[in-house]
């Protein structure tokens, strides 16, 4: 796949040609940011009736009529002439600050399919059936992002049936030409370096790389030394206008203009005769025979065109009679092979003149070939102050072209930019100090959120031990549940159930990706996007050496906060009660919260334990208030006596909305010899209980794929696991992260968060019997705290979650304590003197 730079507010074209009865396959990618994308088709018909019905002809502009301003010319929708010239004096450059719809709607493009925002870092693959060929324009439109350019990667190929395809018959490049042109790949592409201009005024010419691809009449752009696709220029549809004195080249598509330079007159030849090469060949269908030739004919004279041209160069550098004779000569033989009605054609007029004219009557060349301007330099006004921002611009010699400075290609700025792009930690670290300087709720204000970004780290120690064997507690508790067995420090991983459970949000971007407004709920894409979620947390125990131990059980009142500024959430949970244990969780973000208050239970049913967690998650949407919910799967962890452990879903999860759209999750059941099950389906269903169009497929251990009418989106991939994760738990990366603390919560923590626990920081280092030790006391203080209260006729009241109804507590809704005892307001304040001791 290539990779494609599109700058702030702007787009880019990428341009595909389809043969008649072919498929267009595509892929697109984003990296890191989101991106707009519609597919448009380049409509032909009316170039087709243009050269049935009509004469074309080229045209050269003499000195004395170039110099006179050209008026604008209101273009009609020719497939190649789809450009609008509005200034009187100029070629007008397409501004970067109009809207790209203001661009499509005056240009020839029908919109075969908009699909809004693409997501960031999901693969979106795609195929359409073309049964009429013609060029397709892939526009990826980022004029909706102010201050950041996006990166994305895309590639396309073409499955064609067996049609036959006309060859360019391009022959070499003449003999002497610069040896900074290249014909790679057995003459199919042309590629040199060129100068551009660049879009910002004052800023000049810089030198990019081109390459032009003649089976699909495309030109490509990159900085010099690099890989990234800056633009791409349609050269079949567009008009190219080229003046021999200046060695400009001006193409315009209909979308935007490009305005370049040759370094030399050779190289400036040879591309206005690729050009022209491109301009001839013909279509396959709608183009008869007399067409092809009445296109071969107008070549001919346009060769002769340019000949005439550069015997005006050679005429300004020696006056010598034969040049002029030889120019008569060949002025006469134009004039002879030119019909009469072509004749009728007054450039002149043309310049001279305030009205509009249609640019299929007077400069339909572009059908068939370049538009050859003799513009003086450096007076001329023919170029507007977008493409030439100072008339000395346009009269660089020929040895200060060759020392154009490259250094700008290498810098860190981009030099085709509109925009001074300001650091993320400038302008987060701006609204962190515009947001402490705010009084207020911090359950309001997202505390401690935005925050600059932080490095995190993710690795842990190497385990040195290896979990007991557990056929002895087996066979003693039997069903029995087995959260109430004592077991030793080894059978544990060096995280709290707190935080096994806030693995949750590894991938909390699938909740940020299914609000988007483009999503409607008759596709089904946002629910299926919400289960998606739902069942992403269940790849924490894709890992065989997760299952062999068992999260430290919680302190009661033991909590755990997780802040992520990358991720845009913050998490506080409690365990709120011990017999039954239940765990309560609230999560916010500047698009949602969500409630949860897990209750796992585990019991053994010979050699296979089951885990049932009770307790619904609860999803709501601020802005609509929508709410989404549904309950985990229980699960098998099979194997337990002997053999290789694994995990399993066991049940299907039905996501609900309050708006009446469900999904349901099934998982596939293995067979008695097959291993783990692995493989999913996701299935949408409508108000009316009726099957939705789009679903979702995969498997909960490595990705999900989003299948809609046309295309199949990649929407999820397991997160990646740390180095020699066999010998580390078989953690994630974010698994590894959540046991550390970073400074975003370095002095802030609750005395009571579980990274402060002392035998599971000791056990993380590899210190088993410190660990052990400190376990047993820690777990003896709790007997003691607990006993005391029942002596005194009270219970537990946890600090910051509060319990709905009479309930019993692993059947009753927990709710966050909001105001100022708060835990975000609490942390902030460091109000932390009346929670219990834990450690």
């Amino acid at each position: 796949m290539e990779t494609l730079e599109i700058h702030s507010k702007d787009f880019l074209v990428k341009w595909v040609h389809a043969p008649d009865n072919s498929v267009i396959d595509w892929q697109v990618k984003p990296l890191k940011r989101s991106i707009n994308l519609a597919i448009y088709r380049k409509n032909e018909e009316i170039l087709k009736e243009n050269l049935n019905g009509s004469e074309v002809s080229f045209s050269s502009l003499n000195q004395s009529q170039a110099s006179t301003s050209l008026t604008s010319v209101n273009r009609t929708a020719s497939v190649t002439s789809v450009n609008q010239i509005t200034n009187n004096n100029s070629y007008k450059s397409k501004s970067r600050s109009s809207t790209i719809s203001s661009n499509i709607n005056n240009s020839d493009l029908s919109l075969i399919k908009d699909y809004n925002k693409l997501i960031a870092n999901e693969l979106v693959h795609g195929k359409f059936e073309v049964t009429k060929g013609g060029m397709y324009a892939f526009i990826f439109d980022n004029s909706f992002s102010k201050t950041t350019g996006k990166k994305v990667f895309f590639s396309s190929k073409i499955i064609e049936s067996n049609i036959t395809r006309r060859k360019s018959s391009l022959g070499p490049i003449p003999n002497g030409a610069s040896p900074n042109i290249l014909r790679p790949k057995n003459g199919e592409l042309l590629q040199s370096i060129l100068l551009k201009k660049r879009r910002k005024k004052l800023q000049g010419f810089t030198k990019r790389y081109f390459i032009l691809n003649f089976k699909y009449g495309t030109l490509s752009y990159f900085r010099v030394n690099d890989n990234k696709l800056r633009g791409q220029m349609p050269i079949k549809h567009s008009i190219v206008s080229a003046n021999a004195k200046t060695r400009e080249i001006i193409i315009d598509s209909g979308m935007e203009v490009w305005n370049l330079k040759a370094l030399n007159v050779k190289e400036f030849n040879a591309w206005v005769d690729a050009f022209n090469e491109i301009k001839r060949i013909d279509y396959e269908d709608g183009i008869g025979e007399d067409n092809i030739d009445e296109l071969e004919h107008s070549h001919i004279v346009s060769e002769l065109e340019l000949i005439l041209s550069k015997f005006d160069q050679l005429k300004l550098q020696t006056d010598s009679p034969i040049v002029l004779e030889i120019q008569d000569d060949i002025s006469t033989l134009i004039s002879k092979v030119k019909p009469g009605n072509r004749n009728s054609f007054d450039a002149h007029s043309l310049v001279s003149s305030n009205d509009f004219y249609d640019a299929n009557d007077y400069l339909d060349v572009t059908s068939t070939g370049v538009v050859l301007l003799d513009l003086p330099a450096p007076t001329s006004k023919l170029i507007d102050s977008k493409l030439a921002d100072s008339p000395s611009e346009m009269s660089i010699s020929e040895d200060q072209l060759d020392t154009v400075s490259t250094s700008s290609s290498s810098s860190e700025g981009d030099d085709d930019h509109d925009d001074v792009i300001p650091s993320l930690s400038k302008i987060t670290s701006k609204i962190v100090q515009e947001g402490e300087g705010q009084e207020g709720d911090e359950d309001e204000t997202l505390y401690p959120l935005p925050h600059d970004p932080i490095e995190r780290e993710s690795d842990i120690p190497v385990c040195n031990h290896s979990p007991p064997s557990i056929l002895g507690f087996v066979r003693k508790n039997v069903g029995k549940d087995l959260s109430t067995i004592a077991m030793p420090v080894t059978m544990n991983e060096p995280i709290s159930t707190l935080q096994k459970y806030s693995e949750m949000f590894e991938y909390c971007e699938l909740i940020d990706n299914a609000l988007q407004p483009s999503f409607v709920d008759e596709s089904g894409e946002k629910i299926l996007r919400i289960a998606a979620f739902a069942v992403s947390y269940l790849s924490s125990a894709r890992v065989k050496e997760r299952n062999n131990r068992k999260p430290f059980n919680p302190l009661l009142g033991e909590t755990f906060e997780l802040v992520r500024e990358d991720k845009g959430i913050r998490l506080i949970s409690e365990k709120v009660s011990h017999r039954p244990p239940v765990f309560a969780y609230f999560v916010d973000s500047a698009k949602w919260n969500l409630t949860f208050s897990p209750s796992p239970k585990q019991a053994f049913w010979g050699k296979n334990a089951e885990i049932v967690t009770k307790g619904v998650v609860k999803l709501t949407v601020k802005e609509t208030n929508e709410v989404f919910t549904w309950s985990h799967p229980s699960t098998l962890l099979k194997n337990i006596i002997a053999g290789e452990k694994y995990t399993e879903p066991n049940s299907s999860i039905t996501i609900k909305s309050s708006s009446g759209y469900r999904a349901v999750v099934d998982f596939a059941k293995g067979g008695m010899f097959s291993g783990r099950s692995e493989d999913l389906t996701i299935k949408a269903f409508g108000i009316n209980k009726k099957e939705l169009p789009y679903t979702v497929s995969g498997k909960w251990t490595e990705s999900l794929t989003l299948k809609t009418n046309t295309t199949e989106k990649l929407i999820w991939e397991c997160g990646e696991l740390l180095p020699n994760a066999v010998k580390k738990f078989g953690f994630t990366t974010f698994a590894g992260q959540i046991s550390k603390i970073t400074p975003l919560e370095q002095g802030k923590l609750a005395p009571t968060d579980s990274r402060l626990r002392p035998d599971m920081k000791v056990y993380l280092k590899g210190d088993v019997d410190e660990a052990e030790t400190l376990k047993v006391q820690l777990e003896e203080a709790q007997r003691t705290r607990r006993k005391e209260l029942e002596d005194a006729g009270e219970d537990h009241l946890p600090k910051f979650f509060e319990k709905i109804g009479d309930g019993e507590p692993d059947s009753s809704e927990w709710v966050y304590v909001r105001g100022s005892k708060s835990y975000w307001n609490r942390r902030k304040n460091q109000d932390w003197d009346d929670l219990v001791s834990l450690w």
